[in-house]
């Protein structure tokens, strides 16, 4: 959710960076299907983890990269995509991971989780910049 909050500060048009956003997600979401019939839904984490990761990292260092702002929502939309991979897996794979009869509670206390620290991080991450970091 942060990475949504984080594409109105990238320079261009907000609605074409949403728009590249929304199809790297359903890109990460059709790749997510194939991933998990290929391998397991523990190697499909890990994969998405690993480009969820390398685009932040990237991010983090992104003043090294002065005006490029197409290589700066490269990165961003890369780690969108690892987050998608990752939170796509979580859906498809829950039912492996736990019994049919707690799946449903499972997956809703993780989710209950999930989006009430996603609704706190929308008011962190528009605080000054010591702050958040």
């Amino acid at each position: 959710f942060v990475i949504n909050i984080y594409l109105k500060y990238i320079p261009g048009s907000e609605y074409l960076n949403q728009t590249i956003a929304g199809i790297s997600e359903i890109l990460a979401h059709i790749v997510v299907g194939y991933m998990i019939a290929e391998i397991t839904p523990k190697g499909t984490f890990m994969v998405g983890y690993l480009l969820a990761s390398i685009g932040g990292a990237c991010l983090m260092f992104q003043s090294h990269f002065g005006e490029n702002v197409f290589l700066i929502a490269f990165f961003v939309l890369f780690a969108k995509f690892g987050a998608s991979m990752a939170m796509g897996t979580c859906y498809i794979s829950t039912p492996f991971l736990f019994p049919v009869k707690l799946c449903g509670t499972a997956f809703g206390i993780c989710n209950l989780i999930g989006r009430t620290m996603a609704l706190s991080a929308s008011v962190i991450v528009e605080l000054k910049i010591p702050l958040p970091m």
